[in-house]
């Protein structure tokens, strides 16, 4: 079976014409032949054959289309995939791709001195030809770039059958062709330089001239332009008779034509610049609209580029690395070449591509490149490169060796693989300052009469963090301004991101967000676009083990491709484990690949590996590498959170119930304590029927978060609901845990003896249940209930053996914890030196955890024995810290410890003035967690350690 695009859409089989439909279902087929082996989405099916304003029916409709062709081409060659579409062909069994093949064969054979090949595969690939490309479908939206891209490579292929036929000596074959290349397409210089150049060897010398003068008055006529500099050098060739014009080129070499007076550039000055290229090589041509930020990235890159020789801006599609290069290359002192490759799809065009930056004609090469610039320090910006990467790497590493005083600026999704070569990743805006500036710049220009108050501050502060600060995003929705007001465009984006620009000078790939990511997709290979899409789940960054867990197990590959292609990202090289990220717009086309059965099992598997990390992470907690964990669990956050949103809404509560439980114990630490209840209350209401056990867990979880909450009421009816489940569940560890907080909760009532006999309990399951960590938080506990009763000399005791259980096993918080009661008993037997000691020991291990609820206890607790020593106005200042960075955090020592805060409070504000009092706590409102640890360092630096 056999495909044609090169004409009218056409699949024979046998040399058999089939049918394939009407328009519609042609249009289907020759996008799906244009992105052959590749798969295309039902949205993008429909984006190509209707455009941006589809029919309601379009989907029905090109399932329909789909299904007809399908039984007509096999559903082995037009194969369905659940993120939409692949037709299966071999290249060769593609005209156009076959076409394109022989192309690249006919230049190649011509680069090698052999312009018989050159020619022979000049010749198959213009017989390829049967009319226009897709004539039959010219009105599709997609068509038109497609229709322009074929049809200027079959100029370049008759072209190089023109130059072949004058390798080869064949003057009066090569007349004929030249000249009709020229009717049909007079403006075109190299055309007319073909037509010359047999001409002259053909003996018609005036005639050669003639066909120059023609071009220069059509020229002249129509755009007020003169030919090139290589054009009139030629007529002045021609002009002088110059010998070398009738000689081949030599092996190896590219048809060219020769400079003025010799065969040979002459070389180059080193001290001078480029003289040649005057006003034919391309400009620096900079936006109009204002350049916002970004003055570190400019610095940085400006550095670079003195150090190294060739650096590469990297970044996902309209993230700014045009913009940001160009304002670069503004401000740098050497002259500038600019070679725009977004337009460019053949890579063996690349070499006269670059040469015409620097002012050459479109038929010299590297070599002339080299004879012309020569040892000068000039920059050549490469713009636009992720489509060419492999052939530019030769054509870079090619100009970098022969120009020793050439620095390269690239811009590129991906980097271009040259050694030497540094990567600048650019970063997206910040969205508070630089992305809200942009986004009013660009509204200002649309919508001149608008005036952003506070409020609106705040929705444009909230549409340029829905779109990650991406320039290019922010600036398609401040054009939206023109219609919509800030809230408008903020609820449409929380629909869809299908924002779209109407400016006329921006590129046809940047007047839409689609469009942009589009081009990036396109650029991937089948596990990479697989991968892109299956990340999608992640609610926010991720590390290897979890995208091999939840996405597949061979990802480290495709990983690394959507990396270097920008669509992932690292979010630092000195985190371990390597963390990476996708942009929040990125991650929601990537979710609108997968089909809806494969996003409901990734959900699911997401959900099961975050209830395997939590429930590790409930262990580790509690262990010698809780720091780790805590970090963890930090980075994890988002996407905790949506594994929880997700069983509740999948109707998985009880998995919900396990998962928050598990997450409880960071929860405490950190402070989180309304999310913890909220999920904690949702997931338990959730199951009524849970086994005991679980339902235990959860509510002893919910129980000790309310009670940091202040909330001791609930607090202990949750935990006594909690004892009676775990009593009937046969496992002593909920036991255990269930009866430390009922002995803590009746001791804070002032029910000692009921309190003793829960704490002995829970100390006896503790012990049962095997678990060291278990045992030092129910010593520790009896050792505050012992102090309760007044028995300190047992108190203490039993605080130090918690102390040595918890330090066996490197359980750093219960450690803490028991310094902490420690340092209560002390205060009550009046020893004030020691209760401060052991307060400062609580403080410095919870801070070294970076715990929150216990570390702002212990600093409360470390406050009061400052009182006590005769360091009342540092106590004050302390209190204020706890009060300012408890505020923040929404958590409170006095209402969590009620029975000790009045004396802590007391001990600093007795010996004090009230405006003393306030003038030191106003101190401490202004710090945060840094300088708090400033503060104790000079607090207490001389002090041996406790």
């Amino acid at each position: 079976m056999e495909f044609r695009v090169l004409g009218p859409t056409e699949v024979t089989d046998g040399g058999r014409s089939l049918a394939i439909g009407g328009p519609k279902p042609r249009a289907a087929l020759a996008a799906l032949l244009l992105e052959a082996n590749r798969i295309i989405s039902v949205e993008g099916l429909v984006d190509a054959v209707w455009g941006e304003q589809p029919p309601p029916s379009a989907v029905n409709a090109l399932q329909t289309y789909v299904s007809r062709l399908r039984r007509v081409l096999g559903a082995e060659t037009l194969c369905r995939h659940p993120a939409g579409y692949r037709l299966v062909a071999e290249p060769d069994l593609i005209d156009a791709r076959r076409f394109e093949r022989l192309l690249a064969e006919a230049r190649a054979a011509l680069a090698a001195g052999d312009p018989s090949a050159g020619h022979r595969a000049a010749e198959q690939a213009l017989a390829l030809w049967r009319g226009p490309a897709l004539l039959d479908v010219t009105d599709a939206p997609f068509a038109q770039a497609e229709i322009a891209r074929l049809g200027e490579l079959r100029l370049v292929a008759a072209e190089t059958r023109v130059e072949a036929m004058l390798a080869l000596g064949d003057v009066t074959g090569g007349v004929a062709a030249a000249r009709a290349l020229v009717a049909d397409h007079p403006l075109r210089e190299r055309g007319v330089a073909h037509l010359m150049l047999a001409l002259y060897r053909d003996g018609r010398q005036s005639e050669a001239l003639a066909t120059y003068h023609e071009a220069r008055r059509l020229l002249v006529d129509g755009f007020g332009l003169d030919p090139g500099d290589e054009l009139a050098a030629l007529a002045q060739a021609i002009l002088r008779q110059d010998p070398e014009l009738l000689t081949a080129p030599p092996p190896g070499a590219p048809v060219t034509v020769p400079p003025v007076g010799s065969a040979t550039p002459p070389a180059a000055d080193p001290s001078a610049t480029p003289s040649t290229a005057g006003s034919a090589r391309p400009r620096l041509v900079l936006p109009l609209d204002r350049f916002v930020g970004r003055d570190r990235e400019l610095d940085e890159i400006r550095h670079r580029l003195a150090t190294y020789r060739l650096v590469t801006l990297t970044g996902p599609g309209g993230s700014g690395k045009t913009r940001l290069a160009r304002e670069v290359c503004r401000r740098l002192p050497q002259p500038v070449y600019v070679v725009e490759l977004a337009g460019l799809h053949d890579a063996g065009l690349l070499e006269a591509t670059v040469a015409q930056a620097f002012g050459l004609a479109v038929l010299s090469d590297l070599d002339a490149v080299a004879a012309t610039v020569g040892d000068a320090e000039v920059l050549l910006l490469l713009d636009n490169c992720e489509h060419l990467t492999g052939a530019l790497a030769d054509v870079v590493l090619r100009l970098l060796t022969d120009l020793p005083g050439l620095r390269i600026l690239a811009t590129s999704q991906r980097p271009l693989g040259v050694g030497g070569e540094r990567r600048f990743p650019v970063p997206p805006l910040p969205v508070d300052t630089m992305a809200v500036e942009l986004f009013l710049d660009r509204a200002g220009a649309v919508a001149p009469d608008w005036t952003c108050g506070p409020e609106e501050h705040q929705v444009v502060t909230r549409i340029c963090a829905r779109l990650d600060g991406l320039p290019l995003a922010v600036e398609l929705a401040a054009a939206q301004m023109a219609v919509l007001s800030p809230a408008q465009i903020l609820d449409r984006l929380g629909r869809s991101l299908a924002i779209t620009g109407t400016r006329p000078d921006l590129p046809e790939r940047h007047r839409s967000l689609e469009r942009t990511i589009d081009n990036s997709y396109r650029l991937l290979d089948g596990p990479q676009r697989d991968l892109f899409a299956r990340l999608s789940v992640f609610a926010d960054t991720f590390d290897l083990d979890a995208a091999e867990t939840v996405a597949g197990a061979d990802v480290l590959t495709p990983l690394t491709g959507l990396i270097t292609g920008s669509l992932v990202a690292t979010t630092g090289a000195t985190a371990a484990p390597r963390r990476y990220r996708m942009l929040e717009i990125l991650r929601a086309y990537a979710d609108r690949l997968l089909g809806p059965v494969d996003r409901e099992r990734l959900r699911h598997r997401h959900l099961d590996w975050a209830l395997d990390l939590a429930h590790a992470a409930d262990r580790g907690l509690r262990g010698p590498d809780a720091l780790r964990w805590y970090r963890t669990l930090g980075a994890e956050q988002a996407n905790t959170r949506a594994a929880l949103a997700f069983a509740l809404a999948a109707g998985q509560p009880l998995a919900g119930m396990r998962l928050a439980t598990d997450l409880s114990w960071y929860w405490y630490h950190r402070g989180h304590l309304r999310e913890g209840i909220r999920w904690l209350r949702d997931t338990i209401d959730a199951t009524p029927g849970a086994p005991p056990v679980d339902r235990a867990r959860a509510l002893t979880a919910l129980a000790s978060l309310l009670y940091l909450a202040g909330r001791l009421e609930e607090s202990g009816a949750a935990n006594r609901a909690a004892l009676d489940l775990a009593l009937t569940a046969g496992d002593p560890a909920p036991v255990a845990r269930a009866y430390i907080y009922e002995a803590y909760d009746l001791a804070m009532r002032g029910r000692t003896d009921e309190a003793a006999t829960a704490g002995e309990n829970g100390v006896r399951f503790a012990r049962r249940s095997g678990a060291d960590w278990l045992l030092s938080e129910a010593l520790s506990t009896n050792g505050y209930l012992a102090r309760a009763r007044g028995d300190l000399e047992t108190a203490a005791a039993t605080l130090d053996e918690a102390i040595r259980v918890g330090t066996g096993i490197g359980y750093r918080w219960s450690v803490s914890s028991s310094h902490w009661f420690r340092a209560k008993v002390a205060a009550d037997a009046g020893a004030a030196d020691e209760a401060y000691r052991a307060a400062l020991t609580a403080v410095r291990g919870l801070d070294d955890l970076e715990d929150v609820t216990g570390w702002l206890a212990a600093l409360h607790l470390l406050a009061g024995t400052l009182g006590m020593t005769g360091r009342a106005t540092d106590g004050a200042v302390l209190l204020g810290a706890v009060a300012g960075i408890g505020g923040r955090a929404g958590y409170s020592p006095e209402l969590m410890d009620p029975y000790d805060s009045p004396r802590e409070i007391a001990a600093v504000t007795t010996p004090l003035s009230p405006a003393a009092y306030a003038e030191a706590r106003e101190v401490g409102l202004t710090m945060d967690r840094e300088a708090v640890r400033a503060f104790l360092h000079r607090l207490t630096d001389g002090e041996p350690s406790a």
